[in-house]
């Protein structure tokens, strides 16, 4: 990223304006507009507080920046961007994107959820995924919510390059928005479970792709429980999953991960955020849009 777009914390991406409709603030835009680099995109989504922040910020090297909270109230609101260069490709810009929190109950807004999560989902490149204690069914189900709304945006969007093809007036914009975003991370955190399936111990992938199985049969119960994950994988063709212990064992500790140096934090929790880390830094691909043209801070998929 270039030297004079240095950021030295996060800004607003998307906010709600006053009448409750997602808008881009122009100081994110202007940041974006002067990346002519190829850019990664990762964004995080799920529950609010359930240490979403904290990846991003471990994911910029900073301890801090992305705001963490040590109460019940969600301090992440709508879209967050860091930009930083990225730590092992030259020439490429690390955008990091950390959502608001979904399930908020001082916001109360299921459709602004959606729709947050959604955006998040168009945008990145590799999307983290936050779940908290396991992978239910919940969780399975909220994404594939998702990502077929993701899909029905692609539709509508070819539709909208045909039309424009035609000489037709259309959303443009949203073309520049097609394309899926291929990787997926599900995160799972506070886990207490022993990661066995039929007394075998399993990895954290296989713990997963056990999640997301289909069972055999034809009864529309049988239908409803698989569609999501037949969905899921077909959008999400590359699939990881990092199981995280909790990070402290006192309540008072949990509350003050922004300020907690290393050594003070749980072995085995540092030692899986590590492994995430490296994980994400060589795993997570440029941002390409349809017919694979690589994306810079410039395209309107993230400014219009």
């Amino acid at each position: 990223m270039q030297p004079n777009l240095y950021m030295p914390a996060p800004v607003c991406l998307i906010e709600n304006d006053e009448n409750g409709r997602l808008r881009v603030r122009k100081e994110a835009k202007d940041i974006l507009d002067g990346i002519n680099e190829p850019v990664v995109v990762v964004s995080v989504v799920g529950l609010y507080r359930t240490g979403k922040s904290y990846l991003m910020n471990r994911l910029a090297g900073q301890q801090s920046g992305f705001a963490l909270g040590s109460t019940i109230e969600s301090k992440t609101k709508g879209i967050w961007m860091w930009c930083v260069p990225h730590p092992n490709k030259e020439g490429h810009t690390l955008v990091l994107l950390d959502t608001e929190g979904l399930g908020d109950v001082a916001k109360g807004d299921s459709k602004n959820d959606g729709w947050i999560f959604c955006l998040a989902v168009l945008l990145s490149s590799t999307l983290v995924y936050n779940s908290r204690g396991t992978i239910d069914n919940t969780a399975v189900e909220k994404l594939h919510y998702v990502v077929d709304l993701a899909e029905q945006i692609k539709i509508r969007s070819t539709a909208a390059a045909d039309d424009e093809e035609e000489g037709e007036d259309s959303d443009s914009w949203r073309v520049k928005c097609i394309c899926s975003a291929g990787n997926a991370t599900w995160v799972v955190r506070g886990f207490t479970l022993d990661l066995e399936i039929d007394w075998k111990k399993v990895t954290d992938d296989d713990y997963l792709e056990f999640a997301l199985n289909m069972r055999k049969g034809v009864s529309k119960k049988i239908r409803d429980y698989n569609l999501p994950r037949e969905c899921i994988k077909r959008y999400f063709p590359s699939r990881k999953c990092f199981v995280f212990p909790f990070p402290a064992t006192s309540h008072q500790d949990m509350t003050r991960l922004e300020i907690l140096q290393d050594q003070d934090l749980a072995q085995q929790f540092m030692e899986v955020t590590g492994h995430f880390c490296d994980y994400m830094f060589v795993n997570s691909d440029v941002k390409r849009l349809q017919g694979r043209h690589i994306v810079t801070g410039q395209c309107e998929c993230f400014t219009k």
